[in-house]
């Protein structure tokens, strides 16, 4: 199952902590990619923060990639699931009976 993550570094998070941890973050991304976790990955510009697409098999494996995030406690996330426009065609169709 796929999911959209958008996460912003908290506005409180002093300057000199945030630069400490991002080098580690980004070698945790680089490590999902590789494992091919993590399907793509946006800077959002003029923001601190990120866009994330992620595939994973269960919810478990959803939040252990949350949590083992170098920078978990330091960021605000949204998290959405994602579908196909088929499948979401598909129940669609099938909602109205066609």
């Amino acid at each position: 199952m796929k999911f959209l993550i958008i996460q912003k570094v908290k506005r409180e998070v002093p300057i000199e902590k945030w630069a400490k941890k991002l080098p580690l973050q980004f070698k945790y991304f680089e490590d999902l990619e590789k494992e091919k976790t993590l399907e793509i990955y946006y800077h959002l510009i003029g923001q601190q923060g990120s866009m994330l697409i992620v595939d994973v098999e269960s919810d478990e494996k959803l939040s252990r990639i949350i949590g083992q995030d170098p920078m978990f406690f330091d960021l605000d996330r949204e998290i959405y699931p994602l579908t196909t426009r088929q499948t979401h065609e598909k129940q669609i169709r099938q909602l109205l009976g066609k």
